[in-house]
């Protein structure tokens, strides 16, 4: 009963974003933690039903030595006992983090870069399954809120991301963490347990562990609720990047953008603009790379460099990114054109 309960709620929230709709080859992102390893499950039960393939993929970030190569290793075995084609890689992150990157940051840019590789070769039209749950909207939220976030901060995890030609899905996004506990023991499925998920040196571990906990005696309801504000807000936010998107081919100029218009654009719409010119040029666009950027727009000449050789230019009043890559000794000069460029 507990595995019925649980495949519904991955159903409903296929069919209500339609996540696999015309879909052939749904490759799902296995950690071989429980939440993707109960994706794994969920898909492989559904997959004649909804008509697609099941592959995974893997990937060692190379950060916890041998427990790392354990995961790998688990992930190969259950891969195997189900018959599912299995692709995997090892990146040290460490060694490729890169200036003014988080940890990570450097690991999600390297797993996005793998999944894209990744993707390429599955027979298409194909998505991306991640195993991002209902309790991880919660503590998204409740981290983007510690930080100061706006409107998009606050709409959660999105159940569809369509980026740089990757579609991520996320079939669980309706299920609890309790939900897919209930429903791997009901499988009498193992998986692996990270224990750096228990350290409160991370402060989404810290959010997991000591904020939701509180917050859920005064609304046992927390998932849903939290749920429920997002989908409203997506609404919203979807309208006023309508509006940025507008907002930016009116303000086309040469190889980017006219700086001076942009900056005479009401704050949402401006904010949104530059997250997007941002995102395009490769730069992951938090809140204060965002308002960085945003207040450079007055000026006529102007260079930011937020991330490992990527960086926010102005010049001659023309807004741009551009990619340059950078030796001890100073700059190379060899640019690559970034958003805006022909």
């Amino acid at each position: 009963m507990k595995s019925s309960l649980f495949l519904d709620k991955v159903r409903a929230a296929v069919s209500e974003h339609g996540m696999t709709e015309n879909v052939r080859t749904v490759t799902v992102a296995l950690s071989g933690g429980a939440d993707s390893v109960a994706l794994l499950r969920a898909m492989i039960l559904l997959r004649e039903e909804l008509g697609f393939s099941v592959r995974a993929c893997h990937l060692n970030h190379c950060l916890r030595g041998e427990e790392s190569d354990a995961d790998e290793r688990f992930c190969a075995e259950l891969c195997g006992r189900l018959g599912i084609p299995l692709d995997t890689a090892r990146i040290d992150v460490n060694a490729l983090r890169g200036k003014h990157e988080s940890l990570e940051e450097t690991a999600r840019r390297l797993r996005y870069g793998f999944f894209r590789e990744v993707m390429s070769s599955a027979e298409a039209p194909a998505v991306l399954a991640t195993a991002h749950t209902a309790s991880d909207n919660v503590e998204t939220v409740m981290f983007n809120l510690t930080r100061g976030t706006g409107a998009s901060g606050l709409c959660g995890i999105p159940p569809v991301r369509r980026s740089e030609g990757l579609v991520a899905v996320r079939p669980l996004i309706g299920c609890t963490r309790a939900d897919v506990e209930s429903f791997l023991d009901a499988l009498g499925q193992e998986h692996i347990t990270d224990r750096s998920n228990f350290s409160v040196e991370y402060s989404r571990n810290r959010i997991r562990m000591n904020v939701v906990p509180e917050l859920e005696k005064i609304n046992p309801a927390l998932a849903d609720v939290i749920g429920r504000m997002t989908r409203n807000l997506r609404g919203d936010n979807a309208y006023l990047e309508e509006l940025a998107d507008k907002a930016l081919d009116g303000c086309r100029k040469g190889r980017g953008w006219d700086a001076a218009a942009l900056s005479k654009l009401p704050e949402p719409i401006k904010a949104r603009a530059v997250r997007k010119i941002l995102m395009n040029g490769g730069i992951e666009p938090s809140a204060l790379r965002i308002q960085t950027a945003a207040e450079l727009l007055e000026k006529r000449s102007a260079r930011y460099n937020p991330c490992k050789d990527r960086f926010f230019t102005i010049r001659k009043g023309v807004c741009f990114t551009e990619e340059i890559h950078q030796n001890f000794g100073g700059y190379n000069e060899k640019k690559s054109p970034k958003s805006g460029d022909k």
